[in-house]
């Protein structure tokens, strides 16, 4: 899952293959071809909707009139 934060950063959410009982999904701020782990503890079992929901809430404080966090792809899987 790819999100934009309002215009100023991308954060990609990657779950583990074989589903919420192989690890916990992980999150990180895109920079150009670089990403870099951030600072978020995601918990298990959430559908897709609520990690979107969940990513969305912590990333409310960076909120900016008239822009909003956009879902750019679907949810990815990493080995």
């Amino acid at each position: 899952m790819l999100l934009d934060i309002y215009g100023q950063f991308m954060v990609r959410v990657v779950a583990p293959i074989g589903g919420w009982s192989k690890g916990r999904p992980i999150a990180f701020i895109e920079d150009h071809d670089r990403g870099y782990p951030a600072d978020l503890l995601i918990p298990n079992g959430l559908t897709s909707s609520e990690l979107e929901r969940y990513v969305t809430d912590k990333y409310s404080i960076f909120a900016q009139p008239g822009r909003k966090i956009r879902r750019l792809d679907a949810i990815e899987r990493a080995a």
